[in-house]
């Protein structure tokens, strides 16, 4: 008799309610890793300890940051580290594990440190990185993200978490054409 491997659905897990880009381009970059590797795997949003318990990839929830054990919150009293000066989010912590074998170089992963996850990780952390002129403040991608969040006339799990998901689906066409652009540049 055969033994086939089942091979397990992955879980990757954030929290409910309202969504930033930190935890959109964490969701993004694990999901083109794990889409790469031909890995199976679930998007589950949640604040239930047991559930974020069973997860194999969690970010920007459960108060614990650990590499080693795919747990890559920054909400925990004392932070997760800094790049550039700047905290991490969860999108700097999930880049600064898996982005080398993403990019599959040094190099390319320098340059979107620079060029998104620091931005990203300032704009989340409440950091501006650039000074006003005038009143108004420039259209950032976490603007952008932010008019998927549903109106409070619409709001509900399901629709939260459709919006979520269609952040994600342009957060790894971005990162994507990041890279790809990235290598061009570095070539």
């Amino acid at each position: 008799m055969l033994g086939f491997k089942k091979k397990l659905i992955k879980k990757l897990v954030t929290h409910d309610g309202s969504f930033h880009a930190d935890d959109i381009f964490a969701c993004a970059t694990l999901s083109i890793l794990l889409e790469n590797k031909k890995d199976k795997f679930e998007i589950i949003r949640t604040r239930n300890p047991e559930i974020i318990k069973k997860g194999d990839f969690v970010f920007d929830v459960g108060g614990i940051y650990d590499e080693k054990l795919n747990r890559f919150d920054h909400h925990q009293t004392g932070g997760a580290g800094n790049h550039g000066g700047i905290e991490y989010s969860s999108f700097g912590l999930v880049w600064k594990k898996f982005g080398i074998e993403l990019c599959g170089s040094q190099k390319v992963v320098d340059v979107l440190d620079e060029k998104l996850a620091i931005p990203v990780d300032a704009g989340d952390n409440g950091i501006s990185l650039f000074e006003l002129k005038n009143k108004t403040m420039p259209y950032l991608i976490q603007s952008a993200f932010n008019s998927f969040v549903p109106g409070w006339k619409n709001v509900s799990e399901e629709t939260l978490f459709s919006g979520f998901l269609e952040c994600v689906e342009i957060a790894k066409k971005i990162l994507s054409n990041e890279i790809d652009r990235a290598r061009d540049v570095i070539e």
